[in-house]
């Protein structure tokens, strides 16, 4: 089984695609089986919380069964989210947004056991992140234009880790994010601090993060997530990222910023490279990185154009 195949199915939320892809593998048997206990005949995993925050935790479970299985719409599987987790923790106000729930409510709660919640969406879809410790630490990090600090945040102890992290049985997930605070938030548990992958994939992705939102806090998780993954592949020597991206590029779900990125970034290497279907793991890692330069310079001049036209 290809595990960059695989995983381009987890990132795109494609979980049909996933389960059928491992299907086909008779020493995958095991994780297919795994598969279709908890999605197929709701087997969901419980946690070492308290009772309640157990329930809370099957409730996203339930979630993630109606969007990523059961194929609900968004909307209506948003909605019976908010509906099932107002009905355990006991909210009777019909009006209250699942936001509110999310911002306020949920981590009062975890916050009485000693814990850190983190709702709202990661690529289009709900989740929940639960961890137990932060640490704050500073970095300078370069970026094409400049140096950015940051001050990251190192979260430790994590019980859940939102919705990738579940689908793919704890092997891939959210490493980091930045917040409209500024402040970049590391998964301490998913990095080694001493490799590229942590210098760039973390540090400058979400430095990028940080730098386009003090610019424009209305940019789009697209638009976002385009930007940093061209940074990555500007600096990036040791992976090849393109052919990473690639596997993760869809251009049907418009609410998945990550994957809308990775299919902008194949159509723009394309693009420059005046053909299709290109070979991504062929490309010499320094054309990689010209042309990733040039997409984002071009990027850079676009934000300049478009601030101008709305002056």
């Amino acid at each position: 089984m290809n595990k960059e195949i695989y995983y381009g199915y987890i990132v795109r939320g494609d979980l049909h695609g996933a389960i059928n892809y491992v299907k086909q593998f008779p020493e995958q048997a095991a994780l297919y089986d795994r598969f279709l206990a908890i999605f197929d005949r709701e087997q969901y995993i419980s946690y070492e919380v308290n009772d309640i925050l157990n329930d809370i935790l099957i409730i996203y479970q339930q979630y993630y069964r109606d969007v990523f299985y059961l194929c609900m719409g968004k909307e209506q599987a948003a909605a019976k989210l908010r509906d099932r987790l107002a009905e355990r923790i006991g909210i009777a106000d019909k009006e209250m947004e699942l936001w509110d729930l999310e911002q306020h409510q949920l981590p009062e709660l975890f916050q009485r056991q000693g814990l850190h919640f983190m709702g709202g969406r990661t690529g289009g879809y709900y989740g929940s992140y639960i961890w137990r410790t932060t640490e704050i630490v500073s970095y300078d990090v370069e970026l094409p234009d400049g140096i950015q600090t940051c001050s990251v945040k190192l979260l430790d102890g994590f019980i859940a880790r939102s919705w990738a992290d579940y689908l793919s049985f704890g092997e891939i997930g959210s490493g980091g994010w930045a917040d409209r605070d500024g402040f970049v938030n590391c998964v301490k548990s998913a990095w080694d601090f001493e490799s590229e992958s942590f210098r760039i994939s973390l540090l400058k992705h979400e430095a990028r993060h940080v730098r386009d939102l003090q610019a424009n806090q209305e940019m789009s998780s697209q638009d976002l997530e385009y930007r940093a993954k061209l940074v990555e592949l500007i600096y990036s020597s040791e992976r090849n990222l393109l052919l990473t991206f690639a596997q993760e590029a869809d251009s049907e779900d418009k609410s998945n910023g990550h994957a809308m990125a990775a299919y902008r970034i194949v159509q723009g290497f394309s693009a420059a490279m005046g053909a299709e279907g290109i070979d991504f793991a062929a490309i010499p890692m320094e054309k990689i990185q010209t042309v990733a330069r040039e997409l984002f310079e071009k990027s850079e001049k676009d934000m300049v154009n478009n601030r101008e036209a709305k002056k």
